[in-house]
């Protein structure tokens, strides 16, 4: 499963050349009640491709942790108290997730496990060493060339955003998969575990990435069984 994964990417999104640079906007916010309705289509929100679309849906029914009493799904707590809720937060960080892994050449459906295992998809998410951002970089490494890790009021400012300012954070962490899995013999495995702990030996980590990924894609083919055909394990 080598270089494979960095380059699935490519052929899925090869197609697709977005120039928006905050992602897609909202005319108004959407009600709680109505954000998590079932069968959403983010066409409208992350543009008419069908990885962006895909990898929408599968964090949509990633994120959702429990009912309410008349039965409509709920989803994680961060995501609901940004503007215009949770389909706004999920529809931009699919999009920003997906361009930015178009650019490096890198599988969105990774990209998008590492951030589910970093933080939950929780741009806000604080690690003991003080990582920060989906994708969690640490404040002494490589999050100190990005403003969003040792800003405290440019984060302050972007934290209500639906991307919360997560573009820089997403293409960095990138830049750093990509270094690592050069550094480990083009080796997506070791990359990640190099990621997480300088090492390129394989871990617990990785593996967890790799699993997430594989969930991530068989929510979105549940979501639209077409999608069998073009997202492959």
């Amino acid at each position: 499963m080598r270089i494979a994964l960095l380059c699935l990417g490519v052929v899925l999104i090869s197609a697709w050349n977005s120039h928006t640079v905050a992602g897609p906007s909202w005319t108004a916010p959407v009600p709680a009640s109505e954000e998590v309705a079932e069968g959403i289509d983010y066409r409208s929100a992350v543009g008419d491709h069908p990885t962006a679309i895909a990898l929408a849906r599968a964090i949509d029914a990633r994120l959702i942790v429990r009912e309410s009493r008349r039965g409509e799904p709920i989803h994680v707590q961060h995501c609901r108290l940004t503007e215009g809720g949770c389909r706004a937060r999920i529809a931009t960080l699919s999009r920003l997730i997906t361009e930015a892994s178009n650019r490096a050449g890198i599988d969105p459906f990774l990209t998008a496990a590492i951030a589910m295992r970093e933080s939950g998809l929780n741009p806000l998410a604080v690690s003991p060493v003080g990582a920060r951002g989906v994708v969690q970089l640490n404040p002494k490494y490589r999050g100190k060339t990005v403003p969003f890790i040792y800003n405290e009021r440019y984060r302050e400012a972007c934290s209500l955003r639906p991307g919360a300012c997560q573009r820089e954070v997403i293409e960095a962490g990138l830049g750093l998969l990509k270094w690592a899995t050069t550094r480990c013999g083009d080796d997506v495995g070791q990359g990640l575990s190099w990621y997480n702990s300088g090492r390129c030996s394989k871990n617990a980590y990785s593996s967890g990435v790799l699993r997430e990924r594989r969930r991530l894609l068989r929510l979105a083919k549940m979501a639209d069984p077409a999608a069998e055909a073009v997202f492959v394990d």
